[in-house]
């Protein structure tokens, strides 16, 4: 490996960023300075290769390999897959070390010492692009780990990039500062290991009596048949412990760390519960919402469990024990006094689905760790977006460094803006791969990007991440025709399906007055069509585009097709939906197979639509009959998306891909990856409540499986 200090001319260029992207954009009602600049992006697309090759290095180290060694047996080398979660499931649990160890001072000003290792930066990373989760986890409470979340807030995309090697994609060789901060911090060594065998140990304290336990097994030998293993990096993980011989659980430990908060509250600590501080509608702190949410809930507890006046502040360990006995250390008795308490006039029963809120408060419990959010399969959902990244190529060794290729990074972030203007007149929008590779990059700076949608859109965009196949259908449709009615321009041309006609009543295409009210403003001259004004180039109008023929025959405007989208069809796939944040269903699961028919059958209608509409206006021309409506009944951008979907036959449609649109399938955790707080990977804790009557697994079924149609596992 390289050393940091040799590799530091490798950093992505220091350029003045704004020479090459317009002094502005126009967002909403305002002109706003670059919210993501190239040198942030290239950044981070060397962070996600590093990524990539992490998670080639651990499968690779699982690979069975001819004359192996019986330590190599003792590992999991048939399965890579496996051996990659398991990794994962180490790395969170070393991030949990060093975001709550103790740091004898304030944390230091961003250097490579105060950068963790490779798997830890992993971890952080994912956590940020979960901005609303990440933000009230570090304002909730006071703790060590939520004020390290304050003080890590924004990630220094250009310094982790300087540790990783421009050229192999290995992190660096550590400098005995960075090593020695780390190691004290989280006391666990810097370097992880990509190998686990039977043998290898955590320290867990029991939920039930507070004794730690030095030697929970990471995986154990049952674990070889999918959903056996009792390990802690294993779905049905169960640990007897060593002093109450108590078996225990993830969401015992869940429930444990409710009761623990709910006891600091009745210490006279500042605590507010998961899912309690934030407004839904804006992600803004609102703490008088907060209280009146906590003092319904604080209520009906006491209540039920007969807990009178403020607890001792060293009594708080003790009590916080009794609570959680009382409760039988369960989720689902946890839910039913939450729900109570906000609904008293209410009789819940366990069969019904419980209010949105109080679902994601109770599974934000039924984890163990600080964090309230399942950061296992948080990490696993993430590994899409990275592998289509490869699949375009843009985390190649030294792609985007010449002023040509550069051009793609910088439409992306134009786009990103665009976006957000879009964003700031209609709510439910969709994003393209190349608009989240933007969108994440100003995520992970958490501070600039609160103060920026705040401001610009007047909410926090949380990056949904746990959506059904038939909710993005909707949601990329109507977001692909608003995005035409007001920019003149395809959202997409990467081969999937053509747009609908643009004089379809849909609710995307009443994009035609102002801005206030919940209504789209048309951008005039001065809009966000004249991206890239500053630079000299000449920016037509949609409703009076100049056309040029391109290389398939058809004729676009190309002013408005290099700033907003691409006509290289080398760069169609940047355009393709971005598909990481889909619900995996069962590879063979009845709801995957309506969701692919019925995305192909509209398809197919489209394409027929379009034939149908040419051959009609052609009829009509040659007649001279023809009127202004009918000849713009096909634009010229559906017969370029038409065009290309019979071109690249190789194209995989949105949303259809089997085995999960949004990349790897795990048979190790079962047949879904759902990616709401408190589930597993795809398997669901036995012991966390439900809310339907489907029998799937988030109502504990037997096989742990998920439903296709169950609606319990959803957000709201």
């Amino acid at each position: 490996m390289s050393t940091s200090n040799q590799l530091l001319d490798d950093l992505p260029p220091h350029y003045t960023d704004f020479s090459q992207l317009p002094p502005t954009f126009r967002v909403g009602s305002e002109n706003v300075s670059p919210l993501v600049t190239i040198t942030e992006a290239q950044a981070h697309l060397r962070l996600l290769a590093a990524f990539a090759k992490l998670k080639k290095d651990v499968r690779d180290a699982h690979i069975p390999s001819k004359g192996s060694s019986e330590d190599q047996d003792r590992l999991y080398p048939q399965d890579p897959d496996r051996a990659w979660v398991v990794f994962v499931n180490r790395a969170v649990f070393r991030f949990d070390k060093f975001m709550s160890g103790k740091w004898t001072a304030d944390f230091p000003q961003w250097s490579e010492e105060a950068i963790p290792p490779l798997d830890v930066v992993m971890v952080w990373h994912t956590y940020l692009l979960n901005p609303l989760v990440y933000y009230e986890d570090s304002a909730r409470r006071t703790t060590p780990f939520a004020r390290r979340l304050a003080a890590m807030e924004s990630m220094p995309l250009t310094l982790i990039a300087s540790l990783v090697d421009p050229t192999t994609l290995d992190p660096v060789l550590p400098s005995s500062q960075r090593e020695a901060f780390f190691e004290t911090t989280a006391e666990l060594p810097f370097m992880y290991n990509i190998k686990t065998t039977f043998d290898d140990v955590l320290t867990l304290t029991c939920p039930c009596c507070n004794t730690v336990n030095p030697t929970v097994l990471w995986i154990t030998p049952t674990g070889e048949t999918p959903g056996k293993g009792h390990g802690f990096a294993e779905p049905e993980f169960q640990h007897e412990c060593d002093w109450c011989k108590r078996k225990f659980t993830r969401s015992m430990m869940g429930v444990r760390k409710f009761c623990e908060e709910f006891t600091r509250r009745r210490a006279q600590r500042k605590v507010f519960f998961a899912e309690t501080l934030l407004q839904p509608l804006t992600g803004k702190p609102d703490e008088m919402l907060g209280e009146m949410l906590m003092l319904r809930m604080v209520r009906r507890i006491n209540a039920v469990n007969k807990l009178k006046g403020p607890c001792p502040q060293d009594e708080i360990t003790q009590q916080s024990i009794n609570l959680a006995k009382s409760l039988d250390w369960s989720s689902t008795e946890l839910l039913v006094q939450i729900h109570q308490g906000l609904r008293p006039r209410q009789t819940y029963r366990v069969y019904e689905e419980p209010l949105p809120r109080v679902k994601r408060l109770v599974t934000a419990y039924s984890l163990p760790g600080y964090a309230s959010l399942d950061l296992v399969s948080a990490v696993l959902r993430q590994e899409s977006f990275i592998t289509k990244l490869q699949e375009l190529g843009w985390l190649e060794v030294d792609r985007f460094k010449t002023a040509a290729e550069q051009t793609t990074l910088l439409r992306a972030i134009a786009r990103y803006h665009a976006f957000l203007d879009l964003m700031a007149s209609k709510s439910d929008t969709f994003s393209l791969l190349d608009i989240d590779l933007a969108w994440h990059t100003h995520q992970l700076s958490a501070t600039a990007y609160r103060a920026d949608t705040l401001r610009l859109v007047k909410r926090i965009p949380n990056h949904d991440d746990a959506i059904e196949s038939n909710n993005l259908h909707a949601a990329y449709d109507n977001t692909a025709a608003a995005w035409k009615a007001r920019f003149g321009v395809a959202y997409s041309v990467c081969g999937c399906m053509p747009d609908l006609p643009t004089a379809s009543k849909t609710k995307a295409t009443q994009a035609d007055s102002k801005s206030s009210g919940g209504q789209i403003e048309k951008p005039s001259k001065s809009g966000i069509l004249k991206l890239f004004k500053s630079k000299g180039k000449a920016v037509a109008t949609a409703s009076s585009p100049r056309t040029s023929t391109v290389s398939n025959g058809s004729t676009l405007n190309p002013d408005l097709a290099k700033d907003l989208v691409s006509l290289d069809m080398d760069q169609a796939d940047s355009s393709h939906p971005s598909e990481h944040n889909l619900r995996l269903l069962a590879p063979d699961g009845i709801r995957i197979d309506r969701d692919l028919v019925s995305r192909e059958l509209a398809s197919k209608e489209r394409m027929a639509l379009i034939k149908k509409d040419l051959e009609r206006a052609e009829s009509r021309v040659s007649n001279e009959i023809v009127t202004k409506e009918e000849k713009e009944s096909v634009d010229d951008w559906r017969k370029l998306q038409a065009e290309r979907k019979e071109l690249r036959t190789e194209h995989k449609e949105a949303f259809t891909i089997r085995q999960g649109a949004n990349g790897a399938y795990f048979p190790y955790w079962g047949v879904s990856v759902e990616p709401s707080p408190g589930f597993f990977g795809a398997m669901k804790y036995k012991d966390v409540p439900g809310g339907c009557a489907s029998g799937c697994a988030a109502c504990g079924s037997a096989e742990g499986r998920f439903i296709a149609s169950c609606g319990a596992i959803g957000g709201g």
